[in-house]
């Protein structure tokens, strides 16, 4: 009986076709992940909070930005101040009762409530301050004093993907969580 050999033609086909088959699904897997990486990244949304003095108009304004590329959804929104925390917006904080804010305007505020969409590249305003030059100088005087006294906020939002990112007053850097 002879012996036969391993490395036939057909066996070698067979071989080169298989090998084929798993390289090819090597690529097609990374090939989505990067799909999925890219797809991710295109609704990114970055989100910031801006404090915009204008003395020649007599406003202070507090903004929440999106500087991404997707909308941010916000998830949750907290304040602290004096080592208490409150879960509310800045327009319903500076509202409670152990501020006395007789001599501060707030010219207009919007809620920054949980399931709040801001689109990529649109702002919100939380609260606008100001009036005459007297109040405008007050405003500042009170802002300050907030920073003095422990005040910070926390924003937890989240991209569509349900991505989740936090930022804070003392670290305006979004945080992936």
């Amino acid at each position: 009986m002879a012996k036969r050999k391993f490395w036939t033609p057909d066996r070698i086909v067979t071989i080169l076709a298989i090998s084929i088959s798993l390289f090819t699904l090597i690529v097609f897997a990374r090939q989505t992940s990067i799909i999925e990486k890219q797809s991710r990244l295109s609704v990114l949304p970055y989100l910031n909070m801006e404090m915009g003095y204008n003395p020649d108009e007599d406003f202070i304004t507090l903004t929440l930005n999106n500087y991404g590329v997707g909308p941010a959804i916000i998830e949750e929104m907290k304040i602290s101040y004096m080592g208490e925390t409150y879960e509310m917006d800045f327009a319903n904080f500076l509202q409670n009762d152990f501020f006395i804010v007789d001599s501060i305007a707030v010219l207009a505020s919007a809620s920054i409530d949980e399931g709040l969409a801001i689109p990529a590249g649109a702002d919100r305003i939380a609260v606008k301050f100001g009036g005459s030059g007297d109040r405008y100088i007050k405003t500042e005087k009170f802002l300050r004093k907030l920073e003095r006294n422990e005040f910070d906020y926390e924003i937890i939002y989240r991209s569509i993907y349900d991505d989740m990112w936090r930022i804070r007053g003392s670290n305006d850097i979004p945080e992936e969580l």
